[in-house]
């Protein structure tokens, strides 16, 4: 079993402590006392806090362009297909939600590799070989349901979310009625 650098038990050790205590929270003692390291041996990893925002971010635009890589096979959709089902197998309470709150409550600006990381993806999708607007409508769909997930708005029940997933899906075939 690969041994878990500092760097990345840090990094989730920073997830955590935004979960659980909200981003105002995550002080650098914070983290440093949840990751079980020393501040000095936080700092040498992240020299501030924004750093540490900033490394949330990078590793969620990383492990998500991961999982679709794994998901995409080539064929025609299959990149939205990734895109759905790496957005909604995922669990919002992992670090993405941890690296957005965090990030948009402490400096928006630290926002700026996922802007970049998402407009490719939406270039992506609007040229996956279904019809851009399908691909379109798969895309802010996702991202409707996954942000309702993550805020607690008005979440929907298991049943109605897998017929959601389900017709999605259907798009991303152009096998939509």
């Amino acid at each position: 079993m690969p041994r878990i650098s500092q760097r990345d038990r840090i990094l989730a050790a920073a997830a955590v402590v935004v979960r659980r205590d909200g981003s105002d929270a995550m002080t650098l003692d914070a983290v440093a006392a949840e990751a079980g390291v020393s501040k000095g041996g936080l700092l040498y990893h992240f020299a501030s806090k924004e750093a540490l925002v900033g490394g949330l971010v990078e590793a969620l635009v990383a492990g998500f362009d991961r999982r679709l890589a794994q998901l995409d096979d080539g064929k025609p959709g299959s990149f939205a297909r990734a895109y759905l089902h790496a957005t909604v197998e995922g669990d919002v309470s992992d670090r993405t939600s941890a690296a957005l709150l965090a990030a948009v409550a402490l400096a928006p600006h630290l926002l700026e590799p996922l802007r970049e990381r998402y407009r490719a993806w939406a270039e992506r999708l609007a040229r996956d070989g279904i019809c851009p607007i399908d691909a379109l409508v798969v895309r802010l769909a996702v991202d409707g349901l996954w942000m309702a997930e993550l805020l607690g708005l008005d979440p929907l029940p298991p049943e109605r979310r897998i017929e959601v997933i389900r017709r999605l899906q259907q798009l991303t075939e152009g096998s939509a009625p």
